[in-house]
């Protein structure tokens, strides 16, 4: 706020703003509000088709993420696809360690020893190696396959 920040309530920011930022592609609600603004987001327009028409149907300038080219390492910077994938592997690792009834690192304890988890990573791409690197990080013996 003491930088110029204006805080707004519900959607008063369509209202105001000339330019939405959003992860995900809007909603039915959204679409209407976004006439004549900019949207910069992950709108999927081969996969959203009918969004992507009725978007530029009613003249919202669309700039999106996951169709920006991972080719130079200045580009690198727009790859929102890696590092969505990239937070994705390591939530996977998180949401299972949760769910796994014991410590991934394994323990040494008074009435024994616990072995660390094994953990298997399906697949070594972007979201792969973020969940191979959190899996190891908190112990466990991981293994990959691609």
């Amino acid at each position: 706020v003491e930088a110029g920040a204006i805080i707004l309530q519900g959607d008063q920011f369509f209202d105001e703003a000339d330019i939405i930022t959003k992860i995900r592609p809007p909603d039915e609600l959204e679409v209407p509000k976004l006439a004549g603004k900019t949207l910069v987001g992950m709108v999927s327009p081969a996969i959203n088709s009918d969004l992507y028409k009725e978007l530029t149907e009613q003249k919202t300038n669309i700039f999106a993420l996951d169709c920006v080219p991972r080719m130079l390492s200045r580009a690198q910077t727009y790859d929102v696809l890696s590092s969505q994938a990239n937070i994705a592997g390591y939530r996977a690792i998180i949401e299972a360690a949760e769910e796994f009834p014991r410590f991934f690192a394994g323990q040494m304890t008074a009435a024994g020893k616990v072995p660390p988890a094994k953990v298997l990573v399906l697949g070594a791409g972007v979201a792969g190696l973020a969940a191979i690197q959190t899996a190891k990080n908190m112990g466990a013996i991981v293994r990959a396959f691609d």
